[in-house]
């Protein structure tokens, strides 16, 4: 499980007319019951990795067999392109060099689990073919019908650097993730049939969002459409050395205002209530989360907080709801992985433009702060919250380690998910 590759900020928006309006409509909102602490899959694309637009692919060898392919995370809240370090070796990609020890440029970033290093690529390109269980993803000769998406020449990130071995690898150190700069001018179609059945993957499709005449299969219409805002986070990353050339970093969506920039932004936020109080903010829009999660202030202004000494440990236990109403989890990302505790909150509000809102009942949400700090004057800043994608497609509360029990599995509410990217509209239906 991975969340959150790039760094990210929020402020606390604090608003009673804000929540009233949001609950004025409440005859005519979608309410949804029954979402799980953690989603059962992902988005991913398939993807060739060139050094020109239009040149051969990158290859590697397997069993003997030759493979262009590389199957990856589609991930909103990632701010760039990440390789992971296997895939790079394998596939013969150069880094970025540097005078020093060591002898390769460096890059930070901060996730769920702190920060990691790591290298930087060669400029490439992204070819990215839709993620369907009929699509030929190792047919060289109708490659460029299949792959039909294109993406950069940009540097993206190698790593991270340094990443635990065996089991944790899996989680944390050996996936590929295609960030926001592939997103560019894209629209992303997530068809949650098979998924919220349980019987295979999300498919996903990838749009040039100037030519959705032709778009095959046709973009389906989605009936509430969230208005999202978008914040970038590049200030809060650092290269080393600072004259090398970093990766490629695009903004990140969120639901409510800009966190970095609110002034002037009419994006409606979020609003969580339980136990008679309420918050609202801005949250990340994460495809790339398993699960979603409210910083520690957030809850504190909803009557919960951390029983002293236990945030940060295997055993979190949290100070308000009832022992049976919290669970804890697991997540793995940047910088490792790191267990938090989690409760069901009464009500989350997700605005849409049409003024029906959706609401979840009983929302499962982490209680966790993802933190930045400004390399320039050293403020630091936390997400207020991040929604991630057990509320988008089924889900399923997890218990346990690295080998967890999964139990209480529950359909997602949704078929169509659709991200638009230049648009900055999430529809769903």
């Amino acid at each position: 499980m991975r969340m959150s590759s790039i760094p990210r900020f929020i402020r606390v928006y604090v608003g009673l007319s804000l929540f009233v309006a949001a609950f004025a409509t409440r005859a005519n909102a979608q309410e949804i019951d029954g979402v799980q602490p953690a989603a059962i899959d992902q988005p991913r694309v398939n993807v060739a990795i060139r050094r020109t637009i239009h040149g051969d692919p990158l290859v590697t060898t397997a069993a003997g067999q030759a493979s262009f392919n590389v199957e990856a995370f589609l991930d909103t809240g990632a701010g760039s392109v990440l390789i992971a370090t296997n895939t790079a070796t394998n596939l013969g990609m150069k880094r970025e060099a540097a005078t020093g020890n060591p002898p390769e440029a460096r890059f930070n970033d901060v996730g769920v689990g702190g920060e990691s290093q790591f290298a930087i690529s060669e400029p490439l390109c992204l070819s990215i073919a839709p993620c369907t269980p009929n699509a030929a993803i190792d047919d060289k000769a109708t490659m460029d019908m299949v792959y039909n998406q294109s993406a950069g020449p940009f540097r993206t990130e190698i790593g991270p650097l340094g990443a635990a071995s065996g089991l944790m690898s899996l989680l944390t150190g050996d996936l590929d993730v295609v960030g926001m700069p592939a997103m560019q001018g894209k629209i992303v179609v997530m068809d949650m049939a098979d998924a919220n059945k349980m019987t295979d993957k999300i498919r996903t499709y990838v749009y040039d969002a100037k030519a959705i005449a032709t778009a095959s299969p046709p973009i389906p219409k989605t009936t509430r459409h969230v208005q999202l805002s978008y914040a970038t986070f590049a200030r809060f990353t650092t290269t080393t050395p600072a004259s090398a050339q970093g990766p490629a970093i695009a903004a990140n969506p969120f639901i409510g205002p800009n966190p970095l920039k609110p002034a002037g932004d009419h994006a409606t936020p979020m609003v969580v209530m339980h136990g008679g109080k309420r918050s609202s903010g801005s949250w990340l829009l994460d495809t790339g989360a398993v699960a979603s999660m409210i910083s520690r202030t957030q809850a504190q202004a909803l009557g919960v907080s951390y029983k002293p000494g236990t945030y940060g440990t295997d055993s979190p236990e949290l100070i308000g709801p009832g022992t049976d109403k919290q669970f804890t989890l697991a997540v793995g990302g940047i910088g490792g992985a790191a267990k938090s505790a989690g409760f069901y909150i009464d009500r989350l509000v997700v605005p849409t433009r049409e003024g029906k809102p959706i609401i979840f009942l009983h929302a499962p949400m982490l209680v966790a702060d993802i933190t930045v700090k400004d390399s320039t004057n050293g403020q630091s800043y936390t997400l207020d919250g991040v929604f991630g994608m057990n509320f988008l497609v089924a889900s399923a509360k997890i218990e346990g380690g690295l080998l967890p029990d999964i139990t209480s599995m529950s359909a997602g509410a949704f078929r169509w998910i659709v991200f638009d990217q230049p648009a900055g509209v999430l529809g769903f239906d």
